[in-house]
């Protein structure tokens, strides 16, 4: 007997499920990236991180302004309001290194508070956004039953 597929099952193209966990890589290896790009590329490193942090952001504001939580089961959309206040934070403390050149030069060498929440908030922004991601890349989307579109 043949097991038939949900309508719910969505189809990827050739390569896009290669192309997927490339991405999933990439955000999980997104933290350690940010740290190397201040550490190597000083204040260009810090307005790479910069770049990252506001682009989840502002990714994270739109899926939230487009109602994509209502869509979502309850861990899904709880993680993306998450991702939305780790983004705001970790944007907000990557400020300094931008402002002040010599700042993107400290933070390698010293771990003050400031220094040890941006780590954590970019942590943190990085981590949620690789376990909303792999739970998207789930057959179900992360979706409550019954919600069209992706």
């Amino acid at each position: 007997m043949e097991k038939s597929t949900s309508i719910r099952t969505r189809r990827r193209a050739p390569g896009g499920q290669a192309a997927a966990k490339a991405v999933l890589a990439l955000s999980a290896s997104g933290y350690p990236l940010t740290q190397a790009a201040i550490r190597y590329g000083g204040m260009w490193g810090a307005g790479l991180t910069e770049a990252a942090c506001l682009g989840l952001l502002a990714r994270d504001a739109a899926m939230i302004g487009g109602g994509t939580p209502h869509r979502l089961r309850a861990l899904p959309a709880l993680l993306l309001w998450a991702e939305l206040g780790a983004s705001l934070a970790a944007s907000v403390t990557c400020l300094p290194l931008l402002v002040q050149a010599r700042s993107a030069e400290r933070s390698v060498r010293s771990a003050g508070r400031l220094e040890a929440g941006r780590r954590a908030a970019v942590m943190t922004m990085f981590g949620l956004h690789t376990v909303r991601f792999w739970i998207y890349l789930r057959p179900d989307s992360g979706r409550r039953e019954g919600s069209a579109g992706h």
